[in-house]
């Protein structure tokens, strides 16, 4: 019999289960809980597993959104911590292993079909070329998670990447926009997450004060030229990861910030600055995508290979 595998994507505010064979997620398997409503991970597991009592878990693969040391985790954005020792033990033993989220979706991306994928940018890329990948979380927080691709596996490799300095590019066209307000705006975190877009728009609007009611047309002109100075910002920085991290088979954007922005009218003024050629001959723009899928983490949890 074939062994079916425990997957599931813990969130800050929300925890995803289901079930897989064979590397196959199980879309009837699926099932999402808001964390809002239980104390632990262990009692979502608990819940999820009330209605599969029968159920006979060979293993399991959870991804995190947070960071995993020494088989321990911990939520970035929510008190919960959990290991794997405790965790396999409330399996009667079997094997459990914790994945960063943007590790899981690593695992996922060369293997999501095209309708879980929005294709924000495709050049023509020579067959066979690179086997490197990068998954850009702009959600809560930031984070990327580069990704090694060869035949028989995927490797993900940990960085902490929001916590760098800002480039001095962006940095310079904060300043331009917001003068000596941009100085808050030290880290890459600073702008490229929800609290950094909800900082940089509030300041945005503080520029040129305005007694037009949020329903105006105008006021709807104000936020879509900020939407296209911000996706602008972001193709600044995208421009910098690709010739950090030469992710020829693609960069793959996930996280409510990127999704948004990178599905709404202001994606031209993203392709438009990361289309341009670079100063290196030899290097090239890589293929960007946005992941739709809100199974993707599971469906790498699935994948996963130990």
């Amino acid at each position: 019999m074939t062994g079916v595998r425990l997957v599931a994507d813990v969130g800050g505010t929300n925890t995803r289960f289901g079930l897989s064979r064979n590397g196959e997620l199980e879309a009837g398997s699926i099932e999402s809980f808001r964390n809002d409503d239980f104390p632990s991970f262990d009692r979502v597991m608990e819940c999820y597993f009330s209605d599969r009592r029968g159920t006979q878990i060979t293993d399991a693969v959870v991804a995190v959104a947070g960071p995993i040391h020494g088989g321990e985790a911990r939520l970035t954005n929510r008190d919960w911590s959990f290991g794997e020792t405790h965790l396999s033990n409330r399996l009667s033993g079997r094997p459990f292993m914790l994945l960063n989220d943007l590790a899981a979706l690593g695992q996922a991306c060369n293997f999501l079909e095209p309708d879980s994928l929005d294709s924000v940018f495709a050049p023509k890329v020579e067959a066979g070329e690179g086997g490197q990948a990068l998954v850009v979380g702009v959600g809560t927080g930031f984070n990327v998670s580069p990704v090694i691709f060869s035949n028989t596996w995927v490797e993900n490799l940990e960085v902490e990447y929001g916590h760098i300095s800002l480039p001095v590019d962006i940095a310079a066209r904060l300043g331009e926009r917001f003068g000596q307000a941009a100085s808050g705006f030290s880290t890459i975190e600073h702008v490229f997450s929800g609290r950094g877009y909800a900082a940089l728009y509030e300041l945005d609007l503080a520029r040129t004060p305005s007694e037009e009611s949020e329903k105006s047309a105008a006021f709807s002109h104000r936020k879509q030229e900020f939407l296209a100075f911000y996706a602008a910002l972001l193709a600044i920085l995208t421009r910098n990861l690709m010739l950090a991290f030469l992710p020829r088979k693609g960069i793959f954007f996930a996280g409510g910030v990127a999704r948004n922005l990178l599905t709404s009218p202001a994606k031209a003024s993203f392709v438009e600055i990361v289309r341009a050629p670079f100063p290196l001959n030899t290097l090239h723009s890589a293929p960007v995508h946005t992941i739709l899928d809100d199974a993707a983490a599971l469906k790498g949890c699935a994948l996963y290979t130990r």
